[in-house]
């Protein structure tokens, strides 16, 4: 039967008390001693990323449908995964005649449980913009509130909204900016993704 580190240990000890000086005895003892910590160590280390969570993984969803489209500034362009590129939506009377309200339609892929929303953007309002995150089963609805994020502050960082633990799985979102009483703001957003479990990646 194999032998257990510390009868090993002291095995070796009681032969080489007899033919080596002490300290090379010493020696050996703590060597052996320091591999068998090694051992444990690592084992645990192993058991402890295995039952760490997996981290979420980004999803870059398809932009299916939108508010506004105008040349240069496509829809297209607020989930391309280019931050330098935007889907824009300048205030005036000319977009208010388009729509008065601004929106994004989402697709995942699949249908998911996404954990947060990650929002890059602009708006020319004090504060960021009021986007409202909406879900449905279809592309054309009817949209069910997720949660309300004050975004599109700035291009030094996203905005990252938690988003609700119980949250239905869902494949289709939609970022919807109400018309706020008679103004007309500008809209940039150069990039929105999901965090989802990896299985919904």
């Amino acid at each position: 039967a194999p032998l257990k580190p510390e009868e090993y240990t002291y095995r070796c000890a009681c032969v080489c008390n007899t033919h080596m000086p002490h300290f090379l005895v010493l020696l050996l003892a703590c060597a052996t001693a320091a591999c068998h910590a090694s051992r444990l160590f690592a084992r645990g280390a192993a058991q402890r990323s295995q039952e760490q969570p997996a981290e979420p993984a980004l999803v870059r969803p398809a932009v299916i449908s939108a508010s506004h489209n105008l040349t240069g500034y496509a829809p297209e362009r607020a989930a391309d995964g280019d931050a330098s590129t935007y889907w824009l939506v300048p205030g005036g009377e000319r977009m208010e005649r388009m729509s008065h309200d601004k929106w994004l339609v989402l697709d995942l892929g699949r249908a998911a449980a996404p954990r947060a929303l990650s929002l890059l953007g602009t708006a020319s309002t004090v504060g960021g913009a009021r986007v409202t995150l909406q879900r449905a089963a279809s592309p054309r609805g009817p949209w069910r509130t997720v949660a309300h994020v004050r975004g599109l502050r700035g291009l030094r960082a996203p905005t990252r909204q938690p988003l609700p633990a119980d949250l239905s799985p869902s494949r289709y979102f939609r970022l919807y900016m109400r018309r706020e009483g008679h103004a007309s703001f500008r809209h940039a957003i150069h990039d929105v993704c999901f965090e989802c479990e990896e299985d919904a990646a």
